[in-house]
């Protein structure tokens, strides 16, 4: 949708069980909820939750859903055949003396099936739509008040065409689920200062830096951290950082990673591995996060490879890699 650049996402959805709860007599037959069913409420709440994740997607489509918690009704009402999954149900030729004893075992096979008119079944019904035809007792049944109920697909396209033209209908489950949803707090944002203080304040204390764990997101963000520690660590400030050339910057963190057992073992032992300048020497670990064992435990290695693992997840201390966090670090001053 990003590369069509689409506009808008408007889905129609479904509660699963037409807006009741597990008291469904009329969807699937069912009394109890089956696994089916509750499958089929498991994945229209999993959907709805896809798109609030994508209305939440910078630079993507507007994103809605309507959920209709009713029954949709209808297409048209007539006198004709009636079908099921677009098949006309045939009549049965059913004599009386064809009816069986019941025993103490059942049989699912009739051992003489029963012969076909040829005649398909034809009724008064009501279509509708993707929910199939209803005869009048069924249609009344799951219609009355206090049941499923109906609403119009009249009414649902109303809603969509005002939504679509920037109207708020109140019938948007995406923007319910952002407005319901609990939201950064004040309070949370004023803590968080007093938090990263008390850690740079233990840090000072204990004579030690907390950089990552490889805990949070993928391993390139412990990567990406460390990156940027080291380099802090030589060059002190980010101006300091761009004004250095490459070269010497990869030189003296290269040094300070064979000088400092300390860091250079924190470094490996969450999973990193740390790429020295030549492209040809790793320091890793017994583990690795990065590249992810799928199977074999030799695999055929390239340049394109050490590149696509650097990115990833090892401390990159090649000079290009020196050069990108510079031109980075320039773009973040130039923003401020």
């Amino acid at each position: 949708m990003h590369d069509s650049k689409t506009e808008i996402y408007f889905k129609v959805g479904t509660s699963g069980t037409g807006g009741m709860g597990l008291n469904i007599p009329y969807t699937h037959s069912e009394e109890r909820p089956s696994r089916v069913l509750l499958s089929k409420s498991a994945i229209a709440g999993a959907h709805t939750l896809l798109l609030f994740l994508m209305a939440r997607t910078p630079d993507t489509a507007i994103t809605k859903e309507i959920k209709p918690a009713a029954a949709i009704a209808w297409k048209k009402i007539e006198f004709g055949s009636v079908k099921k999954r677009g098949k006309e149900i045939e009549l049965l030729d059913i004599p009386v003396e064809a009816s069986v004893k019941l025993g103490n075992t059942f049989q699912f096979t009739m051992e003489n099936p029963l012969k076909k008119t040829g005649k398909p079944l034809k009724s008064i019904y009501i279509d509708t739509g993707e929910n199939g035809i209803f005869s009048r007792g069924e249609f009344e049944a799951i219609t009355a008040q206090k049941q499923m109920e109906f609403v119009t697909p009249e009414e649902i396209a109303e809603n969509i065409i005002f939504e679509i033209k920037g109207g708020n209908t109140g019938h948007d489950v995406i923007n319910a689920l952002d407005n319901a949803s609990l939201h950064p707090s004040y309070r949370a944002g004023y803590l968080q200062h007093f938090a990263v203080n008390k850690l740079a304040e233990l840090e000072k204390i204990n004579d030690t830096h907390s950089i990552a764990f490889e805990m949070l997101g993928p391993p390139k963000l412990s990567k990406l951290l460390y990156e940027l520690h080291l380099l802090r660590l030589i060059a002190g400030t980010m101006k300091e950082i761009v004004k250095l050339p490459a070269e010497n910057l990869s030189k003296s963190i290269t040094q300070l990673i064979q000088d400092n057992n300390q860091l250079r073992s924190e470094i490996v032992s969450i999973g990193l591995a740390v790429l020295m300048p030549d492209g040809k020497t790793l320091i890793r670990g017994n583990e690795l996060k990065i590249p992810v064992r799928t199977g074999d435990d030799i695999v055929p290695l390239d340049p394109k490879k050490i590149d696509f693992w650097a990115n990833d997840g090892w401390v990159d201390l090649r000079t290009a890699n020196i050069k990108a966090w510079q031109k980075r670090l320039k773009l973040l001053m130039k923003e401020a």
